[in-house]
């Protein structure tokens, strides 16, 4: 009798689980990277609030972008997405006021350093969102194409004798079938509306046994705890990415997972670290719930004690561990 305990005990978890994930609001739509229907609401964000929290913290008027008073914050039950519906996708107008902000572009990357190791002298290799073209005094290499649509990117670029073209890799992989030996983007996949279609333009662009490079924030990491953190979500993001997720998208294109580098926490995201740890536990010390935008009083209670904890905390703290930080990169390989 007993010896059944624990396979009953199994089953009943399995029954909880398959019925939290019913009880879930459901939405009638698909996800953007595998298209199952199988969606669920996590949190409802207000998009009057999230307007003031761009103009507030980054001095940027989004108000344009939004037609809903709400936005879903929604997870696929599928492949475990994280997604933003309806979607809210920012322009490059959007993005130029963004670069105005002190500390939105870090130059150097570990990211960076890490995927340079998959890189070799012989490689032909195509950035996708290359940005200023930065990337290209890490890696040696046989011949490099960069994608931007940011023509200030692309004029700071041909400056340094790095020429950018300023086109999508849809359209690119038309014209480049198994082309490159490496593909790669860093910080570009969770700002895409499709990233399914756009995993497998890249896929069309590598050669057969091609490396694929994709750095994203991590949804594994503290952003995940981070209250009111506005660029991770719309417009600014139209996904948040977990290893689960990441790892479904390999198995979606057949392809082998060879390398995932979480990185350290960087010094200048410390204080952001602390106060996002002391905000938590005070939380669940106060019996107050986590949600990824809170304009409540008692919000606003914690997060000023979590700041002048977290100031306190970098000045006089001799805390040598190195926490991981905000990014994951996977180096993938294609199978065909």
């Amino acid at each position: 009798m007993n010896a059944s305990i624990p396979g009953l005990c199994r089953c009943a978890l399995h029954f909880i689980m398959a019925l939290y994930v019913f009880l879930q609001p459901m939405l009638n739509e698909k996800c953007i990277l595998c298209n199952s229907n199988q969606l669920s609401v996590t949190e409802k964000i207000n998009t009057d609030g999230l307007i003031r929290l761009y103009k507030k913290r980054a001095g940027v008027d989004v108000g344009r972008f939004f037609k809903e008073k709400q936005i879903n914050y929604c997870t696929c039950n599928n492949c475990g997405l994280k997604m933003y519906l309806p979607q809210v996708i920012g322009d490059g107008r959007f993005y130029d006021d963004l670069q105005k902000y002190k500390g939105y572009y870090l130059h150097e990357k570990s990211e960076f350093t890490e995927a340079a190791k998959f890189i070799h002298p012989a490689d032909d290799v195509l950035e996708v969102g290359s940005g200023e073209g930065l990337f290209v005094s890490y890696i040696s290499f046989k011949s490099y194409t960069g994608l931007e649509f940011s023509e200030d990117a692309i004029s700071k670029a041909r400056k340094i004798g790095i020429h950018l073209q300023n086109q999508s890799v849809e359209d690119h992989s038309r014209e480049n079938r198994n082309k490159y030996d490496v593909v790669c983007c860093f910080q570009v996949l969770e700002h895409v509306p499709n990233p399914g279609k756009f995993i497998k333009a890249c896929l069309d662009c590598l050669k057969p046994e091609g490396r694929l490079i994709v750095a994203v924030p991590s949804a594994d990491s503290f952003i995940r705890d981070a209250v009111n953190f506005y660029l991770n979500m719309p417009p600014h993001h139209a996904s948040t990415w977990t290893d689960h997720a990441l790892e479904k998208l390999a198995e979606l294109n057949q392809l082998r997972i060879m390398h995932v580098f979480h990185e350290p926490l960087h010094p200048m995201h410390r204080i952001f670290y602390n106060k996002t740890a002391i905000y938590n536990n005070l939380g669940k010390k106060f019996g107050h719930s986590y949600r990824m935008m809170d304009k409540s009083a008692r919000s606003w209670f914690l997060y000023s004690l979590s700041n002048i904890g977290a100031h306190l905390k970098n000045i006089f703290s001799a805390d040598g561990t190195a926490p991981v930080g905000q990014s994951v990169t996977f180096v993938y390989q294609k199978q065909f």
